[in-house]
């Protein structure tokens, strides 16, 4: 009997491990070195064991999206419950996910993972358009308002791309900074 069979099964941590190699390869080295021979080897789990969990690599890529999508939306679903009922709420919780740097989605390495799936994966795009069609509708149906949160939301994502990309050296009062006037400007307390 060989050691894989005496091996206790535990098939989400081989997933969590898989994907994990998977984001690793994608950010370090670029979508060409993800393939199913490059992954098993990292991991050293056969490739038939690794097609047990992903068939492809597509679907190695699509786990990871889905991954990370699951990442955003529950520390977004966090702001967005510590947040009042008040207008621009999903606004300032976008924000707020955005510049939290304790949160996964966060991370350089997701960024980046992120970044390069949204670069490449129609699929990857189309899902995030959808969830922020639905994101946008939540900010009313007045004009002006929507506008600016739309400006404040966008302002958001430059701050997580430049981050990714290590454009500007910002410290932690001045990121402070920037949060405070961006959820202000949702709120309606201050002006553009």
């Amino acid at each position: 009997m060989t050691e894989a069979h005496r091996r206790q099964k535990q098939p989400q941590l081989i997933r969590h491990q898989l994907l994990a190699v998977v984001r690793d390869l994608l950010v370090h080295e670029g979508p060409h070195a993800v393939t199913l021979d490059a992954v098993a080897r990292r991991t050293n789990v056969t490739k038939g064991g690794l097609q047990h969990h992903f068939r492809s690599k597509q679907a190695l890529l699509d786990a990871l999206s889905e991954q990370l999508f699951e990442e955003f939306a529950q520390n977004y679903e966090k702001a967005l419950q510590r947040e009042a009922e008040t207008p621009g709420r999903h606004a300032r919780a976008y924000i707020r996910t955005c510049f939290d740097d304790r949160a996964d989605c966060n991370r350089v390495d997701t960024q980046r993972a992120i970044g390069l799936l949204a670069l490449t994966s129609p699929a990857c795009r189309d899902r995030w358009h959808a969830t922020m069609k639905t994101a946008l509708a939540a900010d009313g149906q007045d004009p002006n308002t929507a506008n600016l949160l739309l400006a404040c939301r966008l302002a958001g994502d430059g701050f997580w791309f430049a981050q990714m990309l290590d454009v500007y050296e910002l410290d932690a009062q001045r990121k402070q900074d920037l949060l405070e006037l961006l959820l202000k400007l949702c709120s309606g307390e201050a002006q553009p």
